[in-house]
This record gives structure tokens, C-alpha cells and sequence, in this order.
């Protein structure tokens, strides 16, 4: 346990030096630290793997960092992935990690946008918890600030939250999406968004 908290220390630190030095918008130091609360809390709720639910929150965006500097091709899920791998080898701290800890913590941050990959637990925990800060009043501000305004691509990103909140596997999640009403923000946004688009017919 004393291993576990060390290590969860040492990310959480390097996580924010990492974001302090490239700060990125809506996907930051504030929401993996979200995204690895909820983590924490619909693992304990699956009673799953808690230590490698919230190591792979920490980590998930990592990649959001270098995703826009010039010359990349590469989509942030798998700039997290390669960085993670660099990290693993590079820093000593994670010598205290398990091969097999290492295996799925990689699996869980390079497939967190993809609903098939469950090989492991982990990975759809971290879909879930992950999904949940895209919803609420905290989601609605993250995709007006990463997308600058712009209100035509507030609107696609509002449309794939349908997505997200149907593909939520645990009931944990669904609770908590139900018991926060974390929908309804999202959803008067975008119709207040749609509205605005509506213009008198004419013959």
C-alpha cells in the first residue's frame, strides 16, 4: 500500500510538471486529477483494481501535452501510450510497477476512447470516468473552452456526448449521470444552440 501511494505521488507530480510546462485546454493537470477521482470511485464500486484505475487516469492524457507542436501525426491517445512506455523505462520510480501492471495501464491510456478494447477492466473503468467529466456543468465548459466559441463545433462535440453516454458500462457511472442530472446541461446547451440556428421559411 505504501509502495502504491508512493508511486500514485510520484505521477500525480510529474503529471502537473508535465502540464505546467504545456498547458493545454479542457484536458489537463484539473481533469485527469478529476477523471482519477472518478476512477477511483467506480473501481472501488466494481470492486476492481483501485491502484491501476487511478495510475491509468493520471496518465491518459499525457499525450494532450505534445499532441500540438509542430510536426506531430499522431492522435493524443497514442502520444500517451509512447510517452508512458518512455516514462516506464526512463524513471526508476516505476521499476516498482509489475510487468503485468505496466501491460495494463498501457492497454487502459492507448485504448480509452475505443468501447471494444476490454481486454482488462481497467481500460472501460477509465472510459467510464473519463466520460463522466464530459458531462455537467464542468463538461459543457471543457468543450467551449477547447473548441474557442465555436459554436459549430460545440454542437459535434455535443452530438457524440449521446455516444459516450450511451456506451457507459458501469452502474456506478449510469448512478451517478442520473443522480447529478449531468445530462441536462449538455442537453439545454445544445438545443439553446440549435435554436439560435432556426430562420423563417420563405416561399
Amino acid at each position: 500500500m505504501q509502495k502504491q501511494k508512493r508511486i500514485i505521488a510520484h505521477v500525480r507530480a510529474k503529471v502537473k510538471a508535465l502540464f505546467v510546462a504545456h498547458p493545454v485546454k479542457a484536458h489537463g493537470f484539473d481533469h485527469a486529477g478529476r477523471v482519477s477521482k472518478w476512477a477511483l470511485v467506480i473501481s472501488v464500486a466494481e470492486k476492481d483494481n483501485v491502484f491501476l484505475a487511478e495510475m491509468s487516469a493520471w496518465l491518459h492524457d499525457i499525450g494532450r501535452a505534445i499532441e500540438h507542436l509542430p510536426g506531430n501525426t499522431k492522435q493524443h491517445q497514442e502520444l500517451s501510450y509512447n510517452m508512458c512506455r518512455r516514462w516506464f523505462k526512463e524513471d526508476k520510480v516505476f521499476d516498482l510497477l509489475s510487468k503485468q501492471e505496466k501491460l495494463i495501464i498501457l492497454y487502459a491510456v492507448r485504448y480509452h476512447y475505443n468501447e471494444a478494447a476490454d481486454k482488462y477492466h481497467v481500460a472501460w473503468i477509465l472510459r467510464d470516468a473519463d466520460k463522466l467529466d464530459a458531462f455537467g456543468v464542468i463538461g459543457l465548459k471543457r468543450s467551449i473552452s477547447f473548441f474557442n466559441k465555436d459554436e459549430k463545433a460545440i454542437l459535434h462535440d455535443l452530438r457524440l456526448r449521446y455516444e459516450m453516454a450511451y456506451n457507459i458500462r458501469s452502474k456506478k457511472a449510469r448512478q451517478i449521470m442520473k443522480s447529478g442530472r449531468l445530462f441536462e446541461h449538455i442537453i439545454q446547451y445544445q438545443h439553446r444552440l440549435l435554436k439560435k440556428q432556426i430562420k423563417p421559411v420563405e416561399l
